[in-house]
């Protein structure tokens, strides 16, 4: 295959985080671009200095047309429209925006940002190729009139995870939780989308219902919508469960790897997720995950865990009984987890993305023939 030259292959994004979905992506892709010798550097508009290499700002990059960038969309952001009036090949690689009314109520200038990178849509759209995090992500691109769209999927390093779980902190987490209750966990944002509101209702049957020595954990920031934290802790009082629905916020990687390990099922009532790497990351350990049937999440899933089509308390409620207590169903559904982990993590996404760029940089005739 011929492919053109290019001098560097670059990305660019508004916020370079660690332990973000996003900022991890760009990090993996940075590491393996330079492992092939290949001059690369992130640009970003907010860059987290825990990184050892944090990058640049992105007003300071000066475009080439003999570069290849790619830019992760995933908000609408001054960095989405910067990057369009840029000479280079540029790659757009989306990672879904949640819709806006989800955000209106308790974050009207988030909300305002998700309208803003819907429209920015348009900017890339007629772009010779793209890239999408999941299956669910490519079709949505393509039905916003992307042509040639392919799948980079997430790298997903369980065993760091693991590892973390086994560190000091992560002992004394799970020690801390590991007194003979149950503990039904949800990792993920504090984010209307991700509908904790729901989780709180059903574990709310489970708890009255099926086993009263059970807790509710939902780890994650609420940076994003403070108010919805509020309200949620409000409605675990008024319900009567105020002791038992913990939400720790945002925790370090060796403390979420001890939630982890603490866990005995893995509940996510989720209506909007990209991909959602969360349920993978509770297949590692083990965990039964029971999830409702929503946008990426039957991507990350495949053809494991147990999905639900409504959001019934008393359905969801008698599951989780379920898991937790029927022995034999539970190390069926943990069976088929491993065999879904094993699938994905087998997958040499290096070789995708070596993929995808040389189907970017292979001559023109090439990519019809």
């Amino acid at each position: 295959m011929s492919l053109r030259k290019v001098n560097a292959i670059h990305q660019m994004l508004p916020s370079f985080l660690s332990r973000d979905a996003i900022g991890n992506q760009a990090f993996r892709m940075r590491e393996i671009l330079r492992k092939w010798g290949i001059d690369s550097q992130i640009y970003a508009q907010d860059r987290d200095p825990q990184w050892a290499d944090s990058g640049i700002d992105y007003r300071r990059y000066r475009g080439d047309q003999n570069n290849l960038l790619i830019l992760h969309h995933a908000l609408g952001s001054d960095v989405s429209d910067f990057a369009a009036q840029l000479p280079d090949q540029l790659v757009f690689y989306y990672h879904n925006i949640t819709p806006s009314e989800y955000l209106r109520g308790y974050n009207p200038s988030m909300a305002d940002m998700a309208d803003r990178g819907r429209k920015q849509l348009e900017l890339y759209k007629n772009r010779p190729f793209a890239l999408a995090g999941s299956e669910y992500n490519r079709m949505e691109l393509l039905s916003a009139g992307f042509n040639d769209v392919g799948t980079m999927p997430y790298f997903i390093y369980v065993d760091e995870l693991l590892e973390a779980a086994e560190s000091d902190a992560g002992r004394r987490i799970a020690d801390r939780y590991r007194d003979g209750w149950v503990n039904i966990l949800f990792v993920g944002r504090i984010v209307p989308n991700k509908k904790q509101d729901d989780l709180i209702r059903a574990f709310g049957y489970y708890h009255k219902l099926v086993n009263p020595k059970s807790r509710l954990i939902m780890v994650g920031s609420e940076v994003c919508a403070p108010g919805y934290r509020w309200e949620l802790e409000t409605t675990a009082e008024l319900l009567g469960l105020g002791r038992h629905v913990h939400m720790p916020g945002s925790v370090e990687l060796q403390e979420l790897g001890g939630y982890y390990r603490a866990a005995s099922v893995f509940l996510c009532m989720s209506e909007h997720e990209g991909f959602c790497v969360p349920l993978l990351e509770a297949m590692a350990f083990d965990i039964p995950v029971l999830a409702f049937k929503a946008t990426g999440v039957p991507d990350a899933l495949g053809d494991s865990g147990v999905l639900l089509t409504r959001k019934n308390c008393d359905v969801v409620g008698e599951m989780l009984g379920l898991l937790v207590s029927d022995q034999r169903l539970r190390t069926q559904i943990v069976a088929g987890q491993r065999r879904r982990l094993e699938s994905y993590t087998h997958i040499d996404i290096a070789a995708q993305f070596r993929q995808c760029i040389q189907h970017i940089l292979a001559e023109p005739e090439e990519k019809t023939g």
